[in-house]
């Protein structure tokens, strides 16, 4: 049964070990796939989903998704967990959007998706995210969804809520 959290314009669908290896093989997954997708990251979450359940641990609802626009069922991104809780509670959260659909709220409205799903899970102690210093507009996109700046390196600025 695939895991889906809905938007007003969006499904996310959690990736499965299933689905996963067929990104990895470069085939689509039962929806289509919007022009850059997938993307380098989309490729990393793939490989970590497998390697995960590889290990007996599958990352479940704290995996990544697929992003789909729900007009045309086009897969625009991803967003997501790069795991289950560590050991304080904390989960790390990021999003990718294909060229031709940013700039258009999607980032936005996936992201914030998931901080309210994960505000509604046992044991959760916060959300983590970082932005290259380079990229103002990741960091405007994680101050927009209500992150907010706890510390930074030189090239790394670190967010949580």
């Amino acid at each position: 049964m695939e895991t889906v959290l809905s938007t007003a314009r969006l499904d996310l669908i959690l990736l499965e070990p299933d689905c996963a290896r067929l990104l990895a093989a470069d085939s689509e997954n039962g929806h289509p796939w919007g022009e850059g997708y997938p993307m380098g990251s989309t490729l990393l979450s793939a490989e970590l989903t497998l390697a995960a359940a590889a290990r007996g641990r599958p990352l479940g609802a704290f995996g990544s998704y697929q992003i789909v626009r729900r007009s045309d069922g086009v897969v625009i991104g991803d967003a997501g967990f790069v795991g289950p809780p560590d050991e304080t509670g904390a989960v790390t959260l990021g999003c990718a959007i294909i060229e031709s659909e940013r700039r258009q709220g999607y980032a936005s409205e996936a992201l914030r998706a998931l901080l309210d799903w994960a505000a509604t899970q046992t044991g959760l102690t916060c959300v983590l995210a970082e932005a290259t210093r380079a990229n103002p507009a990741a960091q405007r996109l994680l101050e927009t969804i209500g992150m907010h700046p706890v510390g930074e390196d030189d090239q790394l600025l670190y967010y949580m809520s």
